[in-house]
C-alpha cells in the first residue's frame, strides 16, 4: 500500500522574479530561481505518459528517436507508440498487470526501455528499475521491498534472474513473472487490444505515483521514493527551461537509465524536443569518441568517473578522432573538480560543460547550468535553482544531523555554509514506508543532508559537503551501514566501520574504506591474512560499484561516542590523517582497476 503524501505546502505564485529573492516578509529565509515560474505548463497533462505521448507525436515521425550503438537497431518517432501499446497488451492480458500494480525493469540502456516503461505506465502501474550487474539477493530484495508483480528484463541476465525467482519464491510463496524483452516481438502476433472498459490511462492524475525509484536518502537504508505524475512533468518542463534540447541535437546516452537522472533527465528529456539518442549499452572510451564522429554527437550526459576516463586517454594522445560536433555537455550524478572540469574541456574545441545537482527525492533535478550564458564552464558552483523550486540553507548542529531537532530550523546569513532544504512541485510524494518520512521532512521542507551556500545575486548553488553518511562512490550512493552489515558476517570480524576516502587520482571521488577490528584468539596466519579476506569477501558477495575500493585496514578501535555510537566523522578525518602521513598515494593506486588491500597499521 503506498503512504500518502506528505504537505509540502508550496507556494505556486507565478511572479516572475528577475533575480533570486529571499521573502523579507517571513521567517524562514526563502530563496527562489532567477527564472519566471512555468509550473502552470505541467498542469496541461494529467499523466507522464500523456506527456511524452503529446510530445513523440510532435516530433518529426520518421527521425530517428533511439538508435542502439551496438546492433544499429532504430526506433523512430513514429515507432514508439505501438510499441508502447504492444508492450501494454502484453502486460495486461498476459501478466495481469493493473492500475497501481509494480513492475520492475532490469536493463541496461536498451533503446525498448522508453517502449517498456510507458507500457507499464499506461496501464496505470507503477515502474521501479534496478541495477542489471545486481546480485541475486539484492534483485530479490529490491522486489520485495517494491511489492513488484512483475520484473521486465533480458536474455543477457537470465542465469542471475533465474537464481532470484527461487529465493522470491523461497520468501514468499509465489512464482516471480518475467517479461525477457527479447520475447515481445514474438508476442506480438497473439496480442490483442486493451478492451475499451480498462480506462487506467484516461483516469491517470497528477498525484498518481507513476515511478518507484530507491535512494538512500538521509540515513542510508534505501528506502523507495514516490514520484507522481506531476512530480515528473514538472521537473521535465522545469528543468527545460535551462537544460534545453534542440530538434537537431544528437545525444549519447550512456549513464543508465535505471538511475533517476538516467530515467527523467537523459531518456525522457532527450526525446522532449524531438532529438536523437544514440544508445550505449556498455561503455568502453574508444567507442564513445568513435561515436562521436560516426554520429556528429552534439551534446551528452556525463558524470566524473566518465570524465576521468575520457582525460586519462586523451592524455594517453590515443585520440584520432573528429570530436568538433560534441558542443555541450551536462555533467551531474556525482561532484566534479574544477580541474578535472578544465582539463576535460581543453579536448574539445567548441564544447559547453554544464554542472547540475539533484536527487531521487526531488524526480531528480534542482539545479543546472544553462545552454546559454556565462554558467557553462564555471565549475565552482552545481548549478541555477530551476524554475518553481524554493531552497533554504539552515544552520547545522548535532541535534539536526541526527534528525533529533523536530524545529523549523535556524537559517543561515547570506553567504554562510548550512543544510540544504528544499521544497517545490518536482518534490516527492513521500517514501514508501510512512516511517522514513520523520527525519527526511520539516514543516513541508525536505532535509537534503548536503552542505551548501547559495548566491541570492545570481540563483545559483555550490555544495560543499554531505552531512549525510553516504558514500558516492562514481555516481552511485553507497551506504555504509549496508556494506558494515556484510562485514559483519566474516568469521574474523568483531566489528567494523565503513568510511569514503578520496580517490588519489582526483580528490573529488569517493572511495569506500573499511577499518575493522578483529574477534581475539586468532592464529598469526589469520591475522596476517585478515585484511586480504576481508576484501575479497565483500568482492564476492557484492556488485562492482559496492565493492572496498578504498581498501582495509586492521584497526585496534573505532571511535566512539560515551553512550558507544561509532563516530563516523571522526574515523574519517583520522583515517584521511593517516594516509597522508603514510603517503598513501604511491602505494594506493589501483592496478587492474582494484584497490590494494592494505594490511596493517
Amino acid at each position: 500500500m503506498l503512504s500518502r503524501r506528505v504537505c509540502i505546502g508550496f507556494a505556486k505564485s507565478g511572479a516572475a522574479l528577475t533575480f533570486a529573492t529571499r521573502c523579507e516578509s517571513t521567517t524562514p529565509k526563502i530563496y527562489r530561481s532567477p527564472l519566471p515560474s512555468v509550473v502552470q505548463e505541467a498542469h496541461k497533462w494529467s499523466s507522464m505518459c500523456d506527456y511524452m505521448f503529446d510530445h513523440w507525436k510532435a516530433a518529426e515521425q520518421n527521425k530517428v528517436a533511439l538508435e542502439q550503438l551496438e546492433t544499429k537497431k532504430k526506433f523512430t518517432y513514429s515507432q514508439l507508440r505501438p510499441m508502447t501499446e504492444l508492450v501494454s497488451q502484453i502486460l495486461f492480458h498476459k501478466y495481469n498487470v493493473r492500475k497501481n500494480d509494480v513492475v520492475c525493469i532490469l536493463l541496461p540502456d536498451f533503446i525498448i526501455y522508453p517502449a517498456v516503461t510507458f507500457g507499464v505506465m499506461r496501464l496505470g502501474a507503477i515502474v521501479t528499475a534496478t541495477n542489471p550487474v545486481s546480485m541475486p539477493d539484492q534483485i530479490c530484495q529490491h522486489l520485495e521491498a517494491s511489492s513488484s508483480k512483475v520484473i521486465i528484463t533480458s536474455h543477457l541476465f537470465h542465469q542471475g534472474i533465474e537464481v532470484a525467482q527461487k529465493m522470491y519464491k523461497a520468501h514468499n510463496g509465489e512464482e516471480l513473472r518475467v517479461l525477457y524483452v527479447e520475447d515481445i516481438e514474438k508476442l506480438a502476433k497473439d496480442a490483442v487490444p486493451i478492451p475499451s472498459s480498462y480506462t487506467a490511462l484516461e483516469e491517470a492524475k497528477p498525484d498518481d505515483v507513476a515511478f518507484l525509484p530507491f535512494s538512500s536518502g538521509t540515513t542510508g537504508t534505501p528506502k523507495g521514493v514516490q514520484l507522481t505524475n506531476m512530480n515528473l512533468v514538472a521537473n521535465l518542463v522545469c528543468s527545460s527551461q535551462l537544460m534545453c534540447g534542440l530538434s537537431d541535437d544528437r545525444f549519447l546516452s550512456v549513464l543508465p537509465f535505471f538511475h533517476i537522472f538516467g530515467f527523467t533527465c537523459i531518456m525522457c528529456g532527450g526525446m522532449v524536443k524531438g532529438g536523437t539518442q544514440i544508445c550505449m549499452a556498455k561503455y568502453s572510451v574508444e567507442a564513445y569518441v568513435k561515436c562521436i564522429e560516426d554520429y556528429k554527437i552534439t551534446g551528452g550526459y556525463v558524470a566524473p568517473p566518465l570524465i576521468s576516463s575520457l582525460v586519462h586517454y586523451f592524455e594517453q594522445g590515443k585520440n584520432t578522432h573528429d570530436l568538433s560536433s560534441f558542443q555541450v555537455a551536462l555533467s551531474s550524478a556525482a561532484p566534479l573538480s574544477p580541474a578535472l572540469g578544465e582539463k576535460f574541456v581543453s579536448f574539445f574545441p567548441k564544447l559547453r560543460l554544464l554542472q547540475g545537482w539533484g536527487m531521487s527525492e526531488m524526480s531528480p533535478a534542482v539545479t543546472v547550468c544553462p545552454r546559454e550564458g556565462d554558467a557553462a564552464n564555471d565549475f565552482h558552483i552545481s548549478g541555477i535553482l530551476i524554475p518553481d523550486t524554493e531552497l533554504r540553507v539552515v544552520k547545522v548542529d548535532a541535534t539536526q544531523q541526527d534528525g533529533a531537532d523536530k524545529s523549523q530550523g535556524i537559517d543561515c546569513e547570506e553567504g554562510e555554509e548550512g543544510e540544504i532544504w528544499l521544497r517545490g512541485p518536482q518534490m516527492m510524494k513521500g517514501y514508501l514506508k510512512e516511517e522514513d518520512n520523520a527525519k527526511a521532512f520539516q514543516d513541508g521542507w525536505y532535509r537534503t543532508g548536503d552542505i551548501g551556500v547559495f548566491n541570492p545575486k545570481n540563483g545559483s548553488l555550490k555544495i560543499t559537503d554531505r552531512l549525510k553518511e553516504l558514500i558516492k562512490y562514481k555516481g552511485f550512493q553507497i551506504s555504509p551501514t549496508s556494506l558494515e552489515a556484510e562485514i559483519a558476517r566474516h568469521p574474523w570480524v568483531l566489528e567494523s566501520v565503513v568510511i569514503s576516502v578520496p580517490d588519489p587520482r582526483d580528490a573529488s571521488f569517493e572511495n569506500p574504506r573499511a577499518l575493522v577490528v578483529l574477534k581475539p584468539g586468532l592464529s598469526e596466519e589469520e591475522l596476517d591474512m585478515a585484511s586480504d579476506s576481508v576484501y575479497d569477501f565483500i568482492k564476492k558477495h557484492q556488485p562492482p560499484h559496492k565493492r572496498l575500493h578504498g581498501g582495509v585496514r586492521i584497526v585496534s578501535s573505532i571511535p566512539k561516542n560515551a553512550s558507544g555510537k561509532v563516530l563516523r566523522r571522526d574515523a574519517r578525518h583520522q583515517e584521511i590523517e593517516y594516509l597522508k602521513s603514510t603517503k598513501f598515494e604511491a602505494r594506493y593506486y589501483p592496478k587492474k582497476h582494484e584497490a590494494p588491500k592494505i594490511t596493517k597499521a
